[in-house]
């Protein structure tokens, strides 16, 4: 994404380190979200928190690909108050999520929203790389939120 004018953006490296605690905040959520439902539905939950963990995974290689060769991702990526804006909302949900004051379909609604958020940082920073292999991994993980949220409307179909 390029920056608009008095928009603090951040440094690739910095964008994977976010996207990385959002991922852990992710997997957090799903995981107390299937604390709350039924068991055919917490199955679905806990596969999809597995599926965050593995994109934490992802994230780290990028993330030593990019330490590796620096120079060639010093562009600046994505709004520093989209990732922050995210980041409080993931943990807002976990909270939220862990304490009960929200049941399922709200908080299923809610992660919905995030896993959207998320579809849309992932793909923004993949347009703003160049490099191939790295630009393939931001657009795998948008897939992957965009998976997410089809996955999480079929649960809350059933509801």
């Amino acid at each position: 994404m390029t920056a608009e004018k008095g928009v603090k953006t951040m440094k690739l490296i910095a964008v994977i380190d976010e996207a990385i605690r959002l991922e852990e905040k992710i997997h957090a959520c799903y995981g107390a979200l299937s604390r709350l439902s039924g068991d055919g539905t917490s199955a679905e939950l806990k596969a999809l928190a597995q599926e965050e963990k593995s994109h934490i995974s992802v994230l780290n290689t990028g993330k030593n690909f990019v330490v590796r060769t620096p120079d060639a991702f010093g562009r600046e990526a994505v709004s520093e108050l989209d990732i922050q804006t995210g980041l409080r909302a993931a943990g807002d949900l976990e909270a939220d999520l862990e304490t009960a004051r929200v049941g399922f379909a709200d908080g299923a609604r809610r992660l919905c929203e995030l896993e959207k958020r998320f579809e849309k940082v992932h793909f923004n920073t993949s347009v703003a790389i160049n490099d191939f292999s790295l630009k393939k991994l931001f657009e795998a993980l948008a897939r992957a939120d965009a998976e997410h949220r089809q996955r999480l409307a079929r649960l809350l179909a059933r509801i």
